[in-house]
């Protein structure tokens, strides 16, 4: 087997571009992948291979500022780049059969399945993908914390010789640090790996197919929220309460389950390209000090407010005197 450590550059459009675009393809497209890079490891983990390819955009034609900053791409070279269909099809041959990509973090095949949606291109090759970031954790502190490549470098001691985010530079980086672990008991291992939180999962996400939620009032009705299970369990856990959190963009109820005691339940809100409301929920276990903190501030939060309601109450009085 072969291990192709995989990394990402895309462009990103201005807020007004990136709505327009989202609402004419009717789904997400966060950002446009303008630079693929990759470095393939035979089963003794030794280089033995790389691709690159410069990506030209379809729908974020102009670079943006920041990410030409960033990465040190031209608009000129991200011109005379190929499509994104030719480089899918060139780095398909390229992967070869019998392998599995590693990645730093999360974020890169999400980003290039989505690219892929956008432009009808197969992605059913793409499944097989590994955190390496994760496994760098659980072989080293076994903690849940996002560490970057360079943290990494650094902890190995590896010298950095090349400029960062340049994706096969990243790629060839990344390589380096899965040299020091052992991918393939990290593989076996993967489905222990700890998590930051006991439950995460996306809910009312339009850009991926769900319907999406029209007010926050039908997104705390729904059933994962109003009658969620619990993650140890998979018992039906009761409320224990009104919200504990609704500030901004993010709401925090309080669950009790049967067996495990006490439980946050989370929503963080995003809008949807249709301006419908999708959000992330996460399930955590919480202590009885967690719960008392938030009653805390709850109830500090109401005393603001009834303070701010009688000094205009009293600013009224004066006025009408």
């Amino acid at each position: 087997m072969y291990y192709i450590t995989l990394d990402l550059e895309w462009n990103q459009a201005y807020a007004q571009k990136a709505i327009a675009v989202q609402k004419q393809l009717a789904c997400r497209l966060r950002g446009e992948v303008i630079q693929i890079g990759a470095v393939k490891l035979d089963s003794r983990m030794q280089p033995c291979g790389s691709y690159q390819a410069i990506v030209k955009p379809k729908y974020f034609k102009k670079i943006h500022r920041m990410v030409a900053d960033l990465t040190g791409i031209s608009q000129e070279q991200m011109d005379a780049g190929i499509s994104l269909s030719d480089a899918a099809e060139s780095f398909r041959r390229w992967c070869g059969e019998d392998f599995v990509f590693l990645t730093w973090g999360p974020d890169d095949i999400p980003m290039l399945k989505e690219n892929f949606h956008v432009h009808k291109i197969d992605m059913d090759w793409l499944d097989c993908t590994y955190d390496l970031q994760a496994i760098f954790n659980m072989q080293t502190d076994g903690g849940t914390k996002q560490r970057s490549l360079e943290y990494a470098m650094e902890y190995f001691e590896i010298p950095q010789r090349l400029p960062a985010h340049d994706a096969l530079n990243d790629a060839y980086f990344t390589a380096l640090v899965a040299k020091r672990l052992d991918v393939p008991q990290g593989i076996r291992d993967y489905g222990n790996i700890a998590t930051e939180h006991l439950y995460s999962a996306i809910i009312g996400d339009a850009d991926g197919g769900d319907d999406g939620y029209v007010t926050i009032n039908e997104m705390l009705e729904d059933t994962p929220v109003a009658e969620p299970k619990c993650p140890l369990c998979d018992g039906l856990m009761k409320r224990a309460g009104g919200l504990l959190h609704s500030k901004g963009q993010k709401y925090t109820l309080h669950y009790k389950c049967e067996e495990h005691g006490d439980m946050l339940l989370t929503l963080k809100l995003h809008r949807n390209f249709n301006d419908t409301w999708r959000a992330k929920l996460t399930v955590d276990g919480a202590s009885e000090e967690m719960i008392i903190a938030h009653e805390a501030a709850i109830e500090k939060s109401n005393q603001k407010r009834r303070s701010a309601r009688h000094r205009g109450r009293r600013k009224k009085k004066n006025a009408t005197v």
